[in-house]
């Protein structure tokens, strides 16, 4: 039998909210993690002669393994459940990340990234099984706000940890450093679940059967207009990560230090998008609007928010650029709150798979376009990027919109 069930009352226990604050600062440090590779990639590119297209060659091999292990964790997760899959994955990212700080050729920076890949593919499929165990459907939104919170405040964090790192030690210092928090929290999770293994524990379910819980969600339809979401807004998500940090500093000529720093601006934005979303439909259903019909207004708003990354792109002025790109985070951070809460929504017997399966697939298409969308910055074409950014997630909300109308 799997977990025990969600808690009915909208006063949750303590050791919920607790869990709801360790999944925040996994989140963060997983976040925080893979931001190093965004925050120093202009002297990682000047240290082994890259082109931006060779660094979206080393993204690609965090992404590949990212979605991989997305796929798999999701059924270890639904089988084993968090409390002891979910350290296990905080220790392989961190070792990952640790790790990166001592290549010294482009392969074993490969490598490393796609240790920390698989590593940190697990957070987000076990953040998502631990508060649809726990937590009560109308309290779910608001929960996943605060894990998922963790991710831009991460984020925020990484420019005022790393840079200095970077500028008066080195980047190598800024992976070894950040990765060696990460094993402080496996230590602190394991010492808080202690004796829950109730409460957190999975199905059990044999291994042969994998195959047809795989195939059972493949088969909802539900789970393909998700697709359609998980691959635009994870590559919004990612492209933001993972690029803009250069962007500011190569495009838009800002300084090593300022690029940075102005980049916290932006994952303000994202934060603030994660909060208030989940507020904004919290209140929606407190006023007697319905579940389903909340959701879709927080998407319509997070596609209007998402359309500022077309004058991003497109504006001469760099500090305009930055303040689109604020707004573009925020919408980013508004849509896939609601795409997680619908993606446990799908099957809520079978979460991790769910989560597994959908982002791997917008991983694994992430992963393939990245050394494209490196090759557009060599060509100083980022615009065009960015357009794409602010005009696909219309495509995601009609998906989504068509496809929750068809099921009601």
């Amino acid at each position: 039998m799997e977990g025990q069930p969600p808690e009915s009352s909208r006063s949750l226990s303590g050791f919920t909210w607790g869990i709801c604050v360790l999944l925040f600062v996994g989140t963060l440090l997983n976040y925080l993690d893979r931001q190093v590779m965004a925050l120093t990639a202009d002297k990682i590119i000047a240290d082994f002669h890259l082109s931006k297209e060779n660094l979206g060659g080393i993204i690609s091999s965090f992404r590949y393994t990212y979605g991989l292990g997305h796929i798999v964790g999701g059924f270890l997760i639904d089988a084993y459940g968090t409390r002891f899959v979910y350290p296990f994955a905080g220790g392989v990212w961190s070792l990952g990340g640790l790790l990166m700080g001592f290549a010294g050729t482009v392969g074993l920076l490969r490598g490393f990234n796609a240790v920390l890949g698989a590593g940190e593919a697990f957070n987000f499929p076990c953040a998502l099984k631990a508060t649809a165990t726990l937590v009560p459907e109308g309290e779910r939104t608001f929960a996943n706000g605060i894990f998922n919170s963790g991710a831009p405040i991460g984020a925020l964090l990484a420019p005022i940890i790393i840079t200095p790192l970077a500028i008066y030690y080195s980047w190598r210092a800024a992976f070894v450093v950040t990765g060696g928090l990460g094993f402080v929290w496996v230590v602190v999770w394991l010492w808080y679940t202690r004796g829950s293994g109730e409460k957190l524990k999975g199905a059990g379910f044999v291994w042969r059967d994998a195959w047809h819980s795989a195939r059972h969600v493949i088969s909802l339809p539900g789970f393909w207009v998700l697709a359609v979401s998980s691959i635009i807004i994870n590559s919004t998500n990612y492209y933001l990560a993972d690029w803009v940090p250069l962007y500011l500093k190569t495009a838009r000529g800002f300084s090593f230090a300022r690029g940075n720093v102005l980049s916290i601006a932006i994952f303000v934005g994202t934060w603030l998008g994660y909060l208030l979303t989940g507020l904004f439909v919290r209140r929606l259903v407190d006023w007697g609007v319905e579940i389903s019909a909340a959701k879709k207004w927080a998407l319509f708003l997070s596609c209007v928010f998402l359309g500022a990354a077309v004058p991003a792109g497109l504006t001469p002025y760099r500090y305009l650029a930055v303040g689109c790109l604020v707004f573009t985070g925020f919408g980013m951070a508004g849509f896939m709150l609601i795409y997680v809460t619908l993606a446990q929504d799908l099957d809520p017997a079978r979460v991790g798979v769910t989560g597994g399966l959908l982002g791997g697939l917008g991983n694994l298409v992430y992963g393939y376009l990245s050394p494209y969308i490196g090759r557009l910055a060599d060509m100083e074409r980022s615009s065009f990027t960015l357009t794409m950014i602010g005009c696909l997630p219309w495509l995601a909300f009609l998906a989504i919109y068509v496809g929750i109308k068809a099921k009601k």
